[in-house]
């Protein structure tokens, strides 16, 4: 189904997530306001090759359970830190390629923004020196590289109402800085929110040991209370922050001190992408020690941020392959149940149903960063 916005030029909408080189059918459906409804009849509509897409290879164990939709995400960087597919893609349910656009070397995030329109995808910048963000319009018509004022973006970014971008931007040079929250309006105008460093919660050392630093990695807007909540390698934390720059809560790293009025803190060793599940879990990704042969892992946390925070381990899945990130990996829990576990150095996306039985898997280089959606029309998932 693709909803036809009436304030468009003669009604134009998109027929977004079909098959390259297919022919399908289509017709448009009106409803009146007394509910008498109206049918055009069918047309038919031939979908042109998709040349230069990336290798994408499905495979369907239990494809019955699959929850149906689609997967958004781009190349990433493999075990050595080079460069994965410089492309943002979208796959659908039969791990067909459906949409790509040419991204940023090393690009750790590719989404849409809340309405659909357009989607934008981000370079990693990890080393604090090659940043880019650029966006192109679902029909590719319109298209921004090196969108002016986010040249220091890096990792991850999310998206609000209006066609707002936020990201975390290193806020110093040189290695493991602390960085700011910023927005990004459509009138390209660039605001920054707060800084995100010892204001919020103590650093840990960097990949090689030694210096205390921060290096957030993860980011989501959570739209009912108005907050943001980050993730940080570094100290292995998490922190739930009001849009005005004030600290909640932390998970993870150390308590003593924290500038938040709430924390409880784990265990694990390296986290990224993550997801605060509608009934109060944690869910998140755990890379394991760097450069090590410890599988990471899926974990979520049953939590509970009331007078006292407290957290429980309620599971966590490792793949049968062993498989093992240093950097990025994501996580996110579907509408039927299932689970997306996205290994991106080993280029392997895998989606669990609710006894964490693997449903398909995706394989590729190296993934970045992944959204599954069910529909490529709207405000997105999570």
């Amino acid at each position: 189904t693709a909803p036809v916005d009436l304030t468009k030029p003669n009604h134009r909408t998109l027929l977004l997530g079909r098959k390259p080189s297919s022919t399908y059918t289509f017709h448009v459906e009106a409803t009146a306001a007394d509910g008498a409804a109206c049918k055009s009849a069918d047309a038919t509509l031939n979908t042109g090759t998709l040349s230069g897409a990336p290798t994408i290879t499905r495979t369907a164990a239990k494809p019955s359970a699959q929850a149906v939709g689609f997967v958004i995400s781009s190349g990433g960087v493999n075990h050595s830190g080079g460069s994965g597919i410089n492309q943002a893609f979208i796959v659908d349910a039969d791990g067909v390629v459906v949409w790509t656009a040419a991204a940023p070397s090393q690009s750790s995030r590719a989404r849409l923004d809340y309405e659909g329109n357009n989607l934008w995808m981000m370079a990693l910048n990890v080393g604090n020196g090659a940043g880019e963000m650029r966006y192109v319009s679902m029909d590719g018509a319109t298209k921004q590289n090196n969108v002016s004022g986010l040249s220091k973006a890096h990792h991850d970014f999310t998206v609000l109402k209006g066609g707002i971008v936020a990201t975390m931007a290193w806020a110093a040079t040189g290695s493991d800085p602390e960085s700011d929250l910023v927005e990004r309006s459509p009138d390209g105008k660039v605001t920054t929110l707060f800084r995100i460093g010892a204001n919020l919660y103590k650093g840990g050392p960097g990949i090689m040991g030694g210096t205390i630093g921060y290096h957030c990695n993860s980011l989501l807007y959570h739209a009912s209370d108005d907050t943001y909540t980050i993730g940080d390698r570094n100290p292995s934390t998490f922190v739930k922050v009001s849009r005005a720059g004030k600290p909640v809560w932390q998970f993870g790293g150390d308590c003593s001190g924290a500038p938040a009025p709430k924390c409880v803190s784990g265990t694990w060793s390296t986290n990224h992408g993550h997801q605060v599940l509608d009934n109060g879990n944690f869910l998140f990704f755990n890379n394991g020690a760097y450069r090590s042969t410890t599988p990471s892992a899926v974990l979520e946390y049953s939590m509970s941020t009331s007078a006292t925070m407290q957290a429980s381990l309620v599971k966590s899945y490792a793949s049968a392959s062993k498989s093992h990130s240093d950097s990025l990996g994501d996580v996110q829990r579907l509408p039927n149940g299932n689970t997306l576990a996205v290994f991106s150095n080993d280029g392997l996306i895998e989606e669990v149903d609710s006894s964490w039985s693997v449903v398909q898997t995706l394989a590729a280089s190296s993934f970045g960063y992944a959204d599954w959606r069910e529909t490529l029309y709207g405000p997105p998932p999570r």
